[in-house]
């Protein structure tokens, strides 16, 4: 039936020539083959998979094919059995010794996903194709090394960071650093989590695009000092440090390709030409993998902020002109890419958390200039306590300062009165606000922009 759509809509394309009626039967299309793939992708028609066996009890072997996600409570493990499609989620106590590539012997009951009225936690899980659940099943390790190897070394350089940095920071002191370098938030304190997302800063704890761009576009800034090559090398070389000490994870690489297409659009001057390689670099994204369109947050996110920074960024700088730098302060980079970056994630923000942040501009504004240090002092603290932990010691020391400024900053403002308002909205309120953004943007580029680097 879709391959017969698609036939129709080619030969009317061909045969009624005006422009517009061929822009809308090529969008025709391009809808028609993105549900041919998305329905191409599921792994539910396959015999083996393992959605088929729910409430059964299974015994299987298989591979632990991603990080354990330790909890206080609980320890997730995500397994990939043999033999089936489709990975399960195993729900097991918090004492277990499992890591990525232990070969593991399951034995439970198998359990269908939940599904809520305002979130769905099969959709969530089906991103990365786990379509099963097992809550405290017998988990027993039978092997080890059943991984990709080079993932396995990150990760283990991942958990030696972690150790050594526990070694030198306080709480919670240490348990922001791990998020801001790491992405690690699940140690954070509860009503520290909460004052982040009031404020409107919690994505600097989050790997994502949003967080990468905004750090990346303020490094770019050294470039007055140390030349615009060897700041371009700083950004990619600070991206790719995110890459190896998070572990490579998917997350964390899609965010890295984004904010290095936004890297290379400061160094070339061409901000539209980056804005087509984003747009293509997202389609090979959705293309390999349909459900993080529809279901990733952070995919969702990590697009719509970068695209704020390379289409808005600039301008906004220019409409900010009197306002002053400030040195190391950077208050009218800071405020632009606050703002461009805002205000394209805002309908998604309040859609998906119901809330609106009246503190986020502030907080953002006297947060984001600290982020580039304390990454930098957090780096510089991991890779010298692998060595000599004594002098990293010293440097934790001026790192504790920038992160109590952090959570002063952030608990302040999360105190007053309104720093946060409960708002609802629906999808075809998301669906205006970005056609008229979309409008105002094509408006727009008939007034060349004059780029601030």
């Amino acid at each position: 039936m879709a391959v017969l759509a698609m036939i129709v809509v080619i030969c009317l394309t061909v045969w009624w020539k005006d422009p517009q009626f061929m822009f809308a039967g090529c969008l025709v299309l391009v809808l028609i083959f993105g549900a041919v793939r998305y329905q191409t992708y599921t792994m539910n028609q396959e015999a083996n998979f393992i959605g088929n066996f729910y409430k059964q009890n299974l015994e299987f072997t298989g591979v632990v094919s991603k990080e354990p996600d330790e909890r206080s409570d609980k320890t997730n493990l995500t397994v990939q059995p043999d033999g089936y499609a489709g990975q399960v989620l195993l729900g097991i106590g918090p004492y277990y010794d499992f890591q990525y590539g232990d070969r593991v012997k399951v034995s439970g009951k198998l359990g269908e996903p939940a599904v809520y009225e305002d979130f769905s936690y099969k959709d969530y899980l089906s991103r990365y194709d786990t379509f099963a659940v097992m809550y405290f099943p017998k988990v027993e390790k039978i092997g080890t090394g059943g991984g990709n190897h080079i993932r396995a070394a990150l990760l283990d350089f991942k958990q030696r960071c972690r150790e050594v940095m526990a070694q030198m920071l306080p709480e919670p002191h240490n348990a922001l650093i791990m998020g801001i370098i790491l992405g690690l938030k699940r140690a954070l304190p509860e009503d520290l989590k909460n004052a982040l997302i009031v404020t409107g800063v919690s994505h600097i704890i989050v790997i994502s695009g949003y967080n990468m761009t905004i750090i990346t576009k303020l490094l770019d800034r050294t470039r007055q000092w140390i030349g615009r090559r060897a700041a371009f090398a700083l950004s990619i070389l600070t991206i790719l440090a995110f890459v190896l000490m998070t572990g490579a994870d998917a997350s964390v690489v899609r965010a890295a390709i984004m904010a290095s297409l936004f890297v290379l659009a400061l160094n070339i001057g061409r901000v539209y030409q980056t804005w087509n390689a984003l747009v293509f670099v997202a389609a090979l994204m959705v293309f390999q993998n349909p459900r993080i369109l529809v279901f990733d947050v952070g995919f969702q996110l990590s697009f719509m902020a970068t695209a704020g920074l390379v289409l808005l960024g600039d301008r906004l700088q220019n409409k900010f002109s009197k306002i002053p730098e400030a040195g190391i302060l950077s208050l009218r980079t800071n405020l632009s890419s606050t703002l461009a970056a805002q205000i394209f994630t805002l309908p998604l923000l309040v859609f998906y958390f119901d809330q609106l942040s009246t503190v986020a501009v502030v907080t953002n504004l006297l947060i984001l200039w600290t982020v580039p240090y304390a990454m930098y002092l957090g780096f510089a603290a991991v890779f010298l306590g692998l060595k000599f932990l004594p002098l990293a010691k010293i440097v934790a020391a001026t790192l504790w300062l920038v992160l109590e400024f952090q959570i002063l900053v952030v608990q302040f403002f999360a105190k007053l009165p309104y720093a946060s308002l409960a708002v609802k909205i629906a999808w075809p309120i998301i669906l205006i606000y970005y056609l008229i953004l979309a409008a105002v943007l094509y408006r727009a580029r008939r007034f060349p922009v004059k780029s601030t680097v």
